[in-house]
């Protein structure tokens, strides 16, 4: 699978590590991992996209449009102002962050795009603590 779950902070923080072609169903299969997992989603602070090492991205606007209709379930289930962050250095990852970020806006999580892995997770140690006072130490930085 294109995309690796990896847990940190004891659920508290989630980190998709995207790689190869990743597709609509990539995505659907993921977050489904979570609404299966209802208490997982109540300990969500933040979680960070990375698309550092995706190759290509097969998605268009009405699949993003149904990503979005996804994380609204996913949001129900997490706490209000969850942060989100999406790491892309190439422009198709890029620009479709971007998209997604404009059309998920009402869903009440706090998100913002970034170029690299490094800035996103500056970004959300910085958040996570004025936000919720949890210090994330050197973690979610690793790349």
């Amino acid at each position: 699978m294109p995309i690796d779950i990896e847990r940190l902070h004891e659920g508290a923080g989630v980190i998709y590590n995207c790689h190869g072609t990743v597709t609509l169903k990539d995505f659907y299969d993921a977050g489904n991992g979570f609404l299966d997992f209802p208490d997982e989603l109540g300990k969500w602070r933040y979680a960070i996209v990375d698309l550092t090492a995706v190759e290509s991205m097969n998605l268009n606007y009405g699949e993003v449009a149904s990503i979005v209709e996804q994380n609204k379930r996913l949001a129900a289930g997490a706490p209000p102002g969850t942060l989100l962050a999406v790491s892309s250095p190439r422009d198709i990852g890029f620009g479709i962050a971007r998209m997604w970020e404009a059309l998920v806006e009402q869903v009440g999580w706090e998100t913002q795009t970034f170029r690299s892995r490094s800035d996103a997770a500056l970004w959300i140690k910085q958040r996570a603590k004025q936000k919720f006072g949890i210090d994330l130490g050197d973690c979610p930085s690793r790349a």
